[in-house]
């Protein structure tokens, strides 16, 4: 490793091997001043010394953040649904903030890239789950998005002033084969739009009659014109807090690193045989 090399020696001094074996490093033993510096550099980042700094989403996720930048396909629909359930049982008493960035299960030219259920399945578990959820638009909610937007607890449900929120009715993409199975997938694009009337209708407080009208195609609001109609409460400006649940990711740190200490150590008289 060089650390016997007479530069490096007279340079950071001599060092003791057992302060740098890989145990030491991953599992964050007590290391000297001399560590690495990746070492020293996860100081104040939540994680324990030795190791990689928390990611963002992980950050995010502890402060009761669920943020949907993607299109709902199944991959995200998982872990979304999974952080959500995860929020329930460590803190079912405080509020879910879901943060949308997203084009819901399709695209602006009416595109499917993935199936309504998936928004269904967000929507039943923000349903089943005990906290309250605080809803948030910023850049696009379109299609499904918007949905999921609407479906946060009245009066906090939000979006930022240049937001872009769509409704659109469930599409599927051209499709071939026989008469029977064309048949199948439009009785159940049918059975998709009702529920989407469905859900929007509740959400808004609109007739269901309304609001199928209204989807028969896209319709784009403003944060202005989403409040109108039901689907926002407020918009977000510039000097208002940004709702997350902080923590002082330094204090759990110390109080980590204190827990490890105290568990390594030998109960007394453990080297008498008692």
């Amino acid at each position: 490793m060089g650390i016997t090399d007479p530069d490096v020696v007279q340079r950071i001094g001599p060092q003791d091997p057992e302060l740098l074996r890989a145990k030491a490093f991953y599992v964050g033993d007590e290391v000297d001043s001399n560590s690495r510096v990746a070492t020293r550099m996860s100081a104040g980042t939540g994680a324990a010394p030795g190791q990689a700094p928390p990611d963002l989403p992980s950050l995010l996720l502890d402060g009761r953040i669920c943020y949907i930048g993607m299109p709902l396909v199944p991959a995200v629909t998982e872990l979304v649904i999974s952080e959500l359930l995860w929020l329930n049982f460590s803190s079912p008493e405080k509020p879910v903030y879901v943060y949308l960035h997203s084009i819901g299960s399709q695209t602006p030219d009416g595109q499917a890239v993935g199936f309504d259920t998936e928004a269904y399945a967000i929507l039943d578990t923000l349903a089943y789950i005990r906290p309250e959820i605080h809803t948030l638009a910023l850049g696009q909610a379109f299609g499904n998005a918007a949905m999921i937007l609407a479906s946060g607890k009245k009066g906090n449900r939000f979006a930022l002033p240049h937001s872009r929120i769509m409704t659109a009715p469930p599409r599927i993409n051209r499709s071939f084969g026989s008469t029977s199975n064309i048949m199948i997938k439009a009785n159940e694009l049918e059975y998709n739009t009702q529920t989407y009337v469905e859900f929007l209708s509740n959400y808004t407080g609109r007739d269901k009659e309304e609001v199928r009208k209204d989807v028969g195609r896209n319709r784009y609001f403003t944060p202005e014109q989403a409040i109108e109609y039901g689907l926002i409460d407020r918009i977000v400006q510039p000097q208002d807090a940004v709702a997350m649940d902080e923590k002082n990711y330094e204090a759990i740190l110390q109080k980590s690193q204190a827990n490890q200490r105290g568990g390594s150590r030998q109960p007394e008289g453990a080297e008498a045989g008692y």
